[in-house]
């Protein structure tokens, strides 16, 4: 039989598991998913949020420049153009064989229309299933992304069930917010896959993605 020893070690073991995952989930988590977005910024109606259930979390930094300085940047995102201003060794770990371009090119500033495709990945890879698509843009102002099936939903006129978008919104004449704000309504097993496999991972590269295009923007 098992000692009271052992049993008294895997009741410690399961206490102390416990709680990192209480403080994980209800402090470090909450901090992930709105890192650096005041609350007036998490509470902003944004344009693209009325294609979603509105369950979204904002992440978000200030630059110290204007809207027509950073929407270049912004042009540039997708590993088609100029990637996405992350750690590319994180993000070719999951096979997106991305490169950053860091400085603006007019070959890379075509305009973006609805329905255009933004590649996440080489589309070689993912069975050519790496992409987004935009649903809505508004220069110098939103970036609104959604998956394929989304995009048709749209087109029925339903709400999507994820989105990712870009905004900027400006804090004075000097400076601007850089937003990104990820919306997501899916099926409960999907959202546990996510909280175990994506969210971190997500967010280590998101938040250098806006640290990146801040720095780039303010030179």
């Amino acid at each position: 039989m098992k000692s009271k020893a052992f049993y008294r070690k895997l009741i410690k073991r399961v206490c102390i598991i416990s709680l990192m995952l209480i403080v994980y989930h209800f402090a470090i988590r909450a901090w992930m998913l709105d890192w650096g977005a005041p609350k007036k910024i998490q509470e902003l109606n944004l344009s693209g949020d009325h294609l979603t259930a509105k369950k979204w979390h904002t992440r978000a930094i200030l630059i110290r420049s204007t809207p027509e300085k950073i929407w270049p940047w912004i042009m540039q995102l997708g590993q088609e153009r100029g990637g996405f201003y992350s750690y590319t060794w994180l993000e070719n770990i999951f096979l997106a064989d991305m490169r950053n371009v860091y400085e603006i090119q007019s070959a890379l500033q075509q305009p973006r229309m609805p329905g255009d495709t933004i590649w996440l990945a080489n589309r070689r890879n993912y069975n050519g299933k790496g992409f987004q698509i935009v649903a809505e843009i508004i220069p110098n102002n939103s970036f609104v992304m959604v998956g394929g099936d989304d995009f048709k939903r749209i087109k029925r006129a339903e709400k999507v069930i994820g989105s990712w978008s870009i905004y900027l919104y400006p804090e004075d004449a000097e400076s601007t917010w850089l937003i990104a704000r990820s919306s997501g309504d899916e099926p409960f097993g999907t959202q546990v896959l996510r909280y175990i496999t994506f969210e971190i991972p997500h967010f280590i590269m998101e938040q250098k993605m806006l640290r990146t295009i801040k720095s780039l923007a303010e030179k």
